[in-house]
């Protein structure tokens, strides 16, 4: 396989063909983060982690709270706000390469179809404890679209008719690389790993529509999220050689709401507001009760 010299990285499945993430990557291992519990029943972290990956997502460069609920022990939420740009980071905790299919809103966020998370996708590889931004849907090997809270109706999944029932869905499934055995008569059995001695690599092409971002705003109260395409960044991506594993080793899921959906899930409590019209109206703080000193 033909591999570009561009600085950062993708990897595009069809099963042996991948772009390595190099550019912004960062290596070393991913901070812990402290853990808070909240009435019993939620957690709040910054990291959502499963087998080899750690996820985490940063809201326009801000890092976001995670919450995990007691009785939703398999994903996570985060608070959308509509406008906002956001962006997943990955980070591999392995001494391995890993590759992961990233689908949001249940779309691939690499060729922009809809995603089964499965190996024969085009995915994002890590090589060990490496880290990086995925930022929005991919347009070309040198350029993506940022990721941008709308509402549904406004989002890239709706807009390219392709809505499904992940709206509000963040999915990384991460996959191991393959490994071959071969039997050399000098040396005996010699374990290989796909991409050095597998089999040829193929690839594909990926898609590039077209739409708008919005601007940055408060939390919606009557309207649930989605992703829209936002404005086009560069981000530099070049093809390697990387031969997944059938199945998914480990699946992060994170789900996004605005604020009022999170507090109709119990996952933030309600917030009681005063109205001082009322209270005045009443009467409770409507008389004067002691004279001032």
């Amino acid at each position: 396989m033909r591999v570009a010299t561009i600085r950062q990285s993708v990897a595009r499945g069809i099963r042996y063909g991948a772009f390595l993430l190099v550019g912004t990557l960062a290596a070393g291992s991913a901070d812990a983060a402290s853990r808070l519990h909240i009435g019993g029943q939620v957690d709040t972290d910054t990291w959502a982690q499963k087998g080899p990956l750690e996820v985490s997502v940063q809201i326009e460069n801000r890092q976001a709270p995670l919450y995990q609920a007691s009785w939703r022990q398999d994903r996570w939420y985060v608070e959308a706000r509509e406008g906002a740009r956001y962006q997943v980071r990955v980070h591999n905790t392995s001494g391995e390469r890993v590759a992961f299919v990233i689908s949001v809103d249940g779309i691939n966020a690499i060729n922009g179809q809809r995603s089964a998370l499965t190996s024969t996708e085009p995915m994002y590889v890590l090589d060990p404890y490496q880290t990086t931004t995925i930022k929005g849907w991919r347009r070309s090997l040198s350029k993506v679209a940022r990721f941008v809270f709308v509402d549904e109706e406004r989002s890239y999944a709706e807009r390219t008719n392709q809505a499904n029932g992940d709206l509000g869905w963040i999915r990384v499934a991460a996959f191991r690389e393959q490994v071959y055995y071969t039997y050399r008569k000098d040396e005996g059995q010699v374990r290989d790993r796909a991409g050095e001695r597998g089999p040829a690599p193929q690839s594909s092409r990926g898609v590039d529509p077209q739409a708008s971002r919005g601007d940055v705003g408060s939390p919606k109260e009557q309207s649930n999220p989605g992703t829209g395409w936002g404005q086009t960044e560069k981000d530099k991506v070049r093809e390697v050689q990387f031969n997944p594993e059938q199945v998914a080793c480990a699946q992060v899921i994170v789900r996004y709401e605005y604020h009022s959906g999170l507090v109709s899930l119990g996952i933030l409590p309600i917030q009681r507001w005063h109205d001082r019209t009322l209270e005045r109206d009443n009467g409770e703080y409507g008389f004067a009760l002691p004279p001032p000193r």
